[in-house]
């Protein structure tokens, strides 16, 4: 099974669950988000407004044991005894998180979740990440400051709908790959202009101000 397979499957899995919550709720797979300052695009597999909270669900099918070193915070999986480093799941559904709640323009605050398909996440120092055993019941016994009613949850679908992006996953990870790689020439741009003193764009002489790099000449600036 590719990983793209294996995560789809994951996803499904988590998906069928959540459906089966007694509560009253509703679910939103594979919702995208565009950052209309950045142009940034974030897929949240799953949103689920729920009486209990609006929560961003992060779907890992991973194969092997999950831990993190406390130490230096990084993730690990460890297969057949070898240990691989992966990336930190949390930090990237908190992004995601950021971004929903922006979108929402802080009406409501979303809640990131991360889901361990495989049931392979037995000790993590967050009580965010979960196993997919223990999904429903984290959800049904959420700790909620307070409970939506089916009004707000109503609203709260209503606003999600709304701001969704209408983009495929592989629209998705090319716009991730051309943000990056615009990222690197920007960083590359600055690097040239502080460590030359030229404008990376006419080779003019660039003027800095306190923090501001600014070409007299044909207007390329940044801060730092």
């Amino acid at each position: 099974m590719s990983r793209a397979s294996r995560g789809a499957s994951g996803e499904k899995r988590v998906s069928a669950l959540i459906k089966k919550l007694k509560a009253p709720h509703y679910l939103f797979d594979d919702l995208t988000l565009i950052n209309a300052a950045s142009g940034m695009s974030h897929q949240l597999d799953h949103v689920l407004i729920h009486p209990h909270g609006l929560f961003v669900i992060e779907t890992k099918n991973y194969f092997g044991k999950i831990e993190v070193d406390e130490a230096s915070g990084y993730w690990y999986k460890t297969i057949r005894g070898q240990k691989v480093k992966i990336s930190d799941p949390l930090r990237q559904n908190r992004s995601h998180a950021i971004a929903l709640r922006k979108a929402l323009k802080s009406k409501y605050k979303p809640i990131p979740v991360v889901v361990f398909v495989c049931d392979n996440a037995p000790y993590l120092p967050d009580e965010n990440v979960i196993n997919l055993q223990d999904l429903a019941l984290f959800i049904d016994s959420y700790p909620f400051e307070r409970e939506y009613g089916q009004k707000e949850l109503d609203e709260m679908k209503s606003l999600i709908a709304s701001v969704g992006a209408d983009i495929s996953r592989k629209e998705h990870v090319e716009n991730i790959r051309i943000i990056k790689q615009v990222k690197k020439e920007q960083e590359a741009e600055m690097t040239y202009a502080i460590e030359r003193g030229l404008c990376p764009c006419c080779d003019a002489r660039i003027e800095v101000h306190g923090y501001e790099y600014r070409c007299p000449k044909c207007g390329y600036s940044f801060k730092l």
